[in-house]
């Protein structure tokens, strides 16, 4: 017997259709005017759904349904909020002027931007952590701005694991079930009414994959769901878990999101212009769009290749190569032999582009992404530098300095600001400071907000906070068996008024979170300092499969329960956004402590930053950029030293001087109006660089101008004129490739072979003799490359063709020498088609 599931709404009073409306849109849990709305009908039971407003409404009774739409003053609230939500919906101005012109963007254009996670909210947990957080930014941060993305994503049916932490003090996963129905997301229904969905092949089986949408302000996020009935059990339960162990698994699901989410787009009339791929996990979307181009539009392979990397942006956030999604060779062969067949291309050749080296067993998905993306970039300054050293095997023969991989330095959405201080913004700012580009001197005007403000703000954060602690604290210690006396006792004494020191994030070995109990009793005289107490909290999730992450959560807990500081060391349960959200607005000082060129951006401490709490950090990362001297601590001692130990040892003793010499003395030092003023002049300063500098509308304007608004541009020319630029580029590939293998560079001379003496201002003769081969030498550009010693700055001078004679051609140049100190030259030759040289880097010959 089967019966069919349909899902049935209670029937609401007209007058409250406008609270349903705000309640499936994302808008209305980031703005506070709409969650206080909320909170006004039923905190407790807002609070106990996790803050979701679809499940909040459905739970409410009847009677009190009827009382809302009888109460005046609560409609004239409702009246109010919707008014400031259709404002949004339908504001036009800011940087962009509403659609992004000055940045190469109009309303027609079209970016789909594809992430394995989206962190939007804590009653949606289709995420693990700043990956995902990153990117609920990013949707939430293009509504404001008016830009023309649109996201695309999975939809988890258990979402990321709800961590529990037992009496022994172990980390233990829950998967607690979605119920997409009580969520505020919606089926995508297709014009004649009928659900939306697509189909793609997975071992010779169809998948049907179900797609929903979540309105994210005034952008779209689709989510793809394999969890369908008629799909068998093996292929419904695809999208059952984020970051499943199972590799089989794991490929299916970036399979579904690439392969899938491009035909997503497809059925529903979406045409982008630009895909921008966050991280590796969804490369595999080059597929489609190769079989597209090349079935229905009739190109080669190669001008596929071209015109797709001309119109692909790839973000990398991993600053280590083992850390990069990739698979056994052969497992990708079984899975995706047979679409790649569709291209005419054999396996083994695609394959390579997913190749590092010479290292044919393993498929690196970043590497994919690379290969067919013109525009790469990473998510710091640091970030860049490392990402262009960690892939310069993709890049053969090209000088690390030049790969093209650049930087735009990640930043978190206003959201993130507590209420007080969004109250003081608007203020002293501008009432519509959301909409701003964030960078310049509109943050200035805080300075001379009266200390008084900033530190009244800082204080409700903080008693909100240890509200917050105490009421959750209470419920996680009953869930561990802790006796009410106790959790009594626990809640009580933990403090308002001392200096509070928060780490919270990811508990990954390379992220330290145990550093701070390096020492541990000098780490309990500052704690338990009479005159000047600190305490401190930790929150933060393993892996399921980090065993030595899940370790560090259980010292943690072990040193406050055995050296009876529980009430001064807490560790927090579930470190979810609801969670992160109290800490960075109460917080005091923000502890960060990975090691160096590991921590690829990190935005926890942006998020902070912004809420006047302090950091103290590692110069990794956004800090190194972030750090004034003004505005926090930099913890640097370590760089002193190579051996690992003695790194660790140095940087836990520079936190404990800081902590002890520093940080809880401007802290405790108070006026008579017992406001730290010293302190409360580095919150300012904290609050000014962070809000000025790494807010994400100011990313948003980055990517739109470096890539989203050049690929709209460099993709156009090459469409130009039925594609004759790019069929000529295509051409002369094919003509270089032939006599490549021919092409040597015989040597370099220059007139100060022989100078004892080389000084700055004189002039470079240089000469270069190179066989060509029977190929033209219009097909090649000669170029004398002069670095600097530190290998950082960089000229490249074209050499001139003096003269041909059959195979041999001469080239010259002259160049005149700056600075001073250990400098280098070489002579390369290349292609000089601007598109051969982006498709093919790796054709680069040097001098001897």
């Amino acid at each position: 017997m089967t019966f069919k599931n349909i899902f049935v709404y209670p029937r609401y009073p007209e007058n409250l259709s406008k609270l349903y409306g705000l309640a499936h849109n994302l808008w209305c849990l980031w703005d506070y005017d709409a969650i206080n709305l909320f909170y006004r009908i039923d905190t407790h039971l807002f609070r106990s759904v996790n803050h979701n407003p679809v499940k909040f409404l459905l739970d409410l009774p009847e009677e009190k349904m009827n009382e809302l739409s009888n109460d005046k003053g609560f409609l004239l609230e409702l009246d109010r909020v919707w008014q400031k939500f259709d404002e949004y919906m339908k504001y036009i101005g800011g940087p962009q002027n509403g659609n992004g012109d000055d940045c190469g963007l109009n309303k027609n254009i079209v970016i789909a931007y594809f992430s394995m996670e989206f962190g939007l909210h804590e009653s949606m947990p289709i995420y693990s952590g700043g990956l995902g957080i990153l990117a609920g930014d990013h949707l939430k941060t293009v509504s404001d701005l008016g830009l023309p993305v649109i996201g695309v994503g999975l939809l988890y049916k258990f979402g990321y694991f709800t961590q529990r932490i037992n009496l022994e003090g172990r980390q233990e996963e829950l998967f607690l079930e979605l119920e997409n129905h009580y969520l505020p997301i919606k089926e995508i229904r297709l014009p004649d009414g009928r659900p939306a969905f697509v189909e793609t092949r997975i071992l010779g089986e169809n998948c049907r994959i179900k797609l929903w949408q979540i309105d994210v302000g005034r952008t779209r996020l689709i989510l793809l769901d394999t969890s369908v009935e008629t799909n068998p059990r093996h292929l419904r339960d695809i999208t059952n878990e984020l970051y499943v162990s199972d590799r089989d698994k794991r490929i299916q699901q970036e399979i579904v999101l690439g392969l899938g989410g491009v035909k997503a787009l497809e059925l529903l009339g979406i045409k982008p212009n630009v895909y921008h791929i966050n991280e590796g996990h969804s490369a595999f979307l080059v597929i489609p769009r190769l079989q597209k181009l090349m079935a229905e539009e009739k190109l080669s392979f190669s001008e596929a290749r071209a015109l797709i990397r001309t119109s692909t942006v790839f973000t990398t956030h991993t600053p280590v190569i083992a850390g990069n999604e990739h698979f056994d060779t052969k497992m990708v062969k079984k899975y995706l032999e047979q679409e790649i067949r569709q291209l005419g291309v054999s396996f083994d050749e695609f394959s390579a582009y997913g190749f590092i080296e010479n290292n044919k067993d393993t498929f690196c998905m970043p590497a994919l992404a690379i290969r067919f993306s013109r525009y790469v970039n990473g998510v710091s300054k640091i970030h860049g530098e490392v990402s262009r050293k960690m892939w310069a095997g993709l890049f053969q023969g090209t000088q690390t300095v030049e790969i093209p991989i650049g930087y735009v330095t990640n930043g978190v959405h206003w959201s993130w600001i507590s209420e007080p201080f969004t109250n003081l913004f608007n203020r002293y700012v501008s009432p519509n400071f959301i909409h701003c580009r964030g960078k310049g001197n509109i943050w200035q005007k805080l300075a001379d907000t009266p200390d008084e403000e900033i530190w009244e703000a800082h204080r409700k954060n903080k008693l909100k906070l240890i509200e917050y602690i105490r009421r959750k604290l209470a419920a996680d210690l009953v869930a561990r068996g802790y006796s009410q006396h106790k959790i009594a006792n626990i809640t009580r004494l933990f403090n308002p008024d001392f200096l509070t020191v928060v780490f919270a994030r990811r508990f990954a070995p390379y992220k330290r979170a145990t550093l701070l109990l390096k020492d541990k009793e000098r780490l309990i005289k500052i704690i338990t300092n009479a005159k000047r107490p600190v305490q401190l909290i930790f929150a933060g999730k393993a892996h399921p499969a980090d065993a030595a992450g899940k370790y560090m959560i259980k010292e943690i807990l072990d040193f406050a329960k055995d050296r009876k500081l529980e009430d001064r060391v807490i560790f927090l349960e579930n470190y979810d956004i609801d969670v992160a959200r109290h800490l960075v607005w109460g917080a005091d000082v923000w502890l960060n402590t990975p090691v160096m060129e590991n921590e690829a951006s990190g935005t926890s401490g942006m998020k902070a930053g912004m809420n006047g709490v302090l950091n103290l950090s590692v110069p990794d990362g956004w800090w190194a950029e972030g750090y004034n001297g003004r505005n926090g601590w930099t913890i640097a001692a370590g760089k002193y030293y190579v051996h690992t130990e003695l790194q660790e040892t140095a940087e836990a003793n520079q936190i404990y001087d800081l902590l002890e010499e520093e940080v809880a003395e401007l802290f405790y030092e108070r006026n008579g109006e017992d406001i730290p003023e010293r302190w409360v002049g580095m919150m300012k300063e904290s609050i000014i660089s962070v809000c000025g500098n790494f807010n994400m509308n100011r990313v948003l304007v980055d990517y739109s101008k470096k890539f989203y608004g050049t690929a709209v541009k460099d993709y156009a020319q090459l469409h130009e004129n039925d594609r004759k630029s790019l069929r000529e580029s295509i051409a002369r590939e094919h003509e270089i490739l032939k006599g490549w293998n021919f092409v040597t560079v015989k040597g370099l001379t220059t007139n100060i072979d022989k100078e004892e003496y080389v000084c700055e201002g004189d002039t470079i003769e240089a000469r270069c003799v190179v066989d060509l081969g029977h190929a033209p030498s219009e097909l090649f550009t000669m170029e004398l490359f002069y670095m600097s010693g530190n290998k950082l700055n960089f000229r490249i001078i074209p050499m001139e063709l003096k003269s041909r004679d059959w195979t041999t051609a001469v080239y010259e140049c002259s160049a005149k020498i700056e600075g001073y100190g250990v400098q280098n030259i070489s002579a390369r030759i290349r292609p000089a088609d601007p598109t051969v040289q982006d498709l093919h880097p790796e054709m680069v010959k040097w001098s001897d």
